[in-house]
């Protein structure tokens, strides 16, 4: 493994570990029940070379950018912090240095879940990659996992749960779906979107089964 990128995986892992000691309030790593946001980073660095591999995008460029997009993220506008750390970082490393500027831009404008409608792309490629890679690590049947086993759904029911999800699902992912830059991404994303719609069909009816069979027990004969 190359200098900057033992360099950047680390990072991102230990920043990762610090925002979850701080979201489930513990002092101790080794505690820690559910790692999200360094789940969430691997999940973007794998989407982002996939893409990449698709798009002849540079792949050092998107690499980097994906390890390094959530270093400041338990902080306001955490992109445009990030970016400013990241060109910092690489500089100090083996990193080609003449793609720093990339890496940069990129991780500066990857903030938020939406684009205004109508938007051209994001360019160049390697920008737009690391927007759309974002945004498909938080969907799909494995982004309802992540949802549910994240610190704010500490206490809710299952109901309350799948509810939320519902909304989150049909009202700002579907948004998230129709921003996607890169046409690979808009079709991976379309299907992550009807996956999570009909795994929450299933989990209504699963619910609506019990409820009914509650219901005709406590009527009696």
């Amino acid at each position: 493994m190359s200098e900057w990128r033992k360099k950047v995986r680390t990072l991102a892992q230990s920043r990762a570990d610090q925002e979850a000691l701080h979201k489930w309030r513990i002092d101790n790593p080794a505690q820690i029940p559910f790692r999200y946001r360094w789940e969430h980073v691997q999940a973007v660095v794998g989407l982002a070379l996939h893409l990449a591999a698709q798009l002849d995008a540079d792949c050092d460029i998107v690499e980097a950018a994906a390890w390094l997009h959530d270093i400041r993220k338990m902080e306001p506008q955490h992109a445009l912090a990030g970016a400013a750390e990241a060109y910092d970082i690489l500089l100090g490393t083996d990193f080609p240095a003449h793609k720093i500027e990339a890496v940069v831009n990129a991780i500066r404008v990857h903030e938020g879940l939406t684009r205004p409608e109508g938007a051209l792309p994001l360019a160049p490629v390697e920008t737009a990659i690391l927007w759309d890679a974002d945004k498909l690590s938080k969907l799909g049947v494995q982004a309802i996992v992540f949802n549910m086993s994240a610190p704010y759904a500490s206490g809710q029911s299952l109901e309350e749960r799948r509810a939320d999800l519902v909304r989150h699902v049909n009202g700002t992912l579907t948004r998230t779906v129709a921003g996607m830059n890169t046409l690979p991404a808009q079709k991976i994303a379309a299907r992550r979107h009807a996956d999570m719609i009909n795994a929450l069909a299933i989990w209504a009816l699963e619910e609506l089964e019990q409820t009914l069979s509650v219901e005709t027990e406590d009527e009696g004969p």
